[in-house]
């Protein structure tokens, strides 16, 4: 006998928004949007349907869901916020998502000063060399001479191991820096839910490692591969490079920036056998401010 797969019906669904700002003061007159987008019938399908938050910040919002839905919330003078997206898909999730008031808590985060910023996107760009370090410039967005127009090595990059084959390898991918005080830290953020501007409003003062590496393992004979990139899209990145230090060494200037997900080395070049990914914003100011604008500093490939 064949199971039949449980088609789970259109329902009503009514979300009780909660709108904090960073300080967990109530937001209002902020539009919470509940989005529906598979119910409904050709032109009618995708509805989204909205609520203005009262003084307590709070906004009640109600549809009929069919399969999922989504709520979001913005407000002029804070970055939107995406809220979760919810599946409708078995009995479990209809029972934990589709039944009684669904209470859900949104932050919004004031726009306080915004920059432009430099970004770049480094699209599975082969890696120029296996024989000894290739250095980034984040700035002139090129690698450094002879590989590139860049001048200063800001990511330095190493790929060291064994590649035989797409199907054969067992290597690191390392990347360090030119100056003791410059560095790297992991900041942990879900990829596609939260406010649009995802990192702090300023770059940490400490905290930075001087190196990370990247396991990346294929065997044949072992059945399988195995690596340490977060393909998820949650682990992101806050650096500094072009640290300047006084004469007791503390850091007095020094340029900072983010890294949009992880480094992402990959296969696809038969002589050198990786390409790399990775996509960053500068601030070329000096100052500590990450408040890159999410519209005006979008990404463009090189």
């Amino acid at each position: 006998m064949i199971a039949q797969e449980l088609v789970m019906p259109a329902v009503p669904i009514t979300v009780e928004a909660h709108v904090r700002d960073p300080e967990r003061s109530p937001v209002e007159h902020a539009t919470v949007y509940l989005a529906l987008p598979r119910y409904g019938y050709q032109e009618n399908k995708g509805q989204k349907i909205k609520a203005q938050t009262n003084k307590e910040g709070v906004a009640i919002v109600s549809g009929t869901a069919q399969q999922d839905y989504a709520v979001s919330v913005e407000k002029s003078g804070f970055y939107r916020t995406q809220g979760p997206h919810r599946g409708i898909n078995d009995e479990k999730s209809f029972q934990e998502y589709a039944v009684g008031v669904q209470k859900i808590d949104l932050e919004l985060r004031p726009v306080r000063n915004p920059i432009l910023g430099i970004r770049k996107g480094v699209d599975r760009e082969p890696l120029p060399s296996t024989d000894g370090p290739m250095s980034f410039d984040l700035e002139i967005g090129d690698w450094v001479a002879p590989h590139g127009k860049g001048r200063t090595a800001d990511f330095i990059f190493e790929l060291d191991g064994r590649f035989t084959s797409s199907r054969d390898y067992d290597q690191k991918f390392t990347l360090r820096f030119s100056r003791l005080q410059d560095g790297i830290t992991v900041f942990k953020h879900p990829k596609n839910i939260g406010s649009a501007l995802k990192w702090p409003y300023e770059a940490p003062l400490s905290g930075y490692e001087s190196s990370r590496t990247w396991i990346l393992k294929w065997s044949i004979k072992e059945g399988g591969r195995g690596t340490t990139i977060d393909l998820g899209g949650e682990t992101n990145y806050l650096f500094r490079v072009r640290s300047e230090v006084d004469e007791k060494g503390n850091v007095v200037r020094a340029l900072y920036g983010v890294v949009s997900g992880d480094f992402i080395p990959v296969g696809g070049n038969n002589e050198i056998g990786r390409n790399v990914s990775f996509t960053y914003a500068l601030n070329p100011d000096w100052t500590r401010n990450l408040e890159f604008d999410p519209v005006k500093t979008a990404s463009s490939p090189r």
